[in-house]
């Protein structure tokens, strides 16, 4: 190889090597980190709706998965992991209080109340 290729191909992967750092430093969270976050956190909430389906379509039902979505989110925001623990006791707690498959307001401000307190607890063990 000859030293002008040599000299050339240092500097273009030297330029390579700094847009890459740069983009990881500076636009990871936009362009890959909340793709990521919003993938799975989809996923979750599909899955939390295949155990929920016997619960009746309505705007509650909607209502509920938005919830449930934010809370994965916020959760994986906060910790940057989400176990089996974190949804168990969440689609538990959403099986107990509609036990009859129709969603009320007065069953989703409960299961509001439980994220928060759920939140609450996680922010005292800190």
């Amino acid at each position: 190889m000859k030293k002008g290729c040599f000299i050339k191909l240092i500097i273009v992967l030297t330029i390579v090597v700094a847009a890459v750092l740069y983009i990881i430093q500076n636009h990871f969270d936009e362009w890959i980190g909340t793709p990521v976050k919003e993938f799975f956190s989809e996923y979750f909430v599909e899955n939390i709706d295949d155990e929920l389906n016997f619960i009746e379509a309505s705007p509650q039902k909607d209502s509920l998965r938005v919830l449930l979505k934010d809370y994965l989110v916020n959760k994986f925001d906060a910790t940057q992991e989400i176990s089996n623990k974190d949804i168990e006791w969440l689609v538990d707690s959403v099986k107990v209080i509609v036990k009859d498959s129709i969603i009320t307001e007065e069953d989703l401000t409960k299961i509001k109340n439980l994220i928060k307190l759920k939140g609450y607890e996680r922010s005292a063990e800190n």
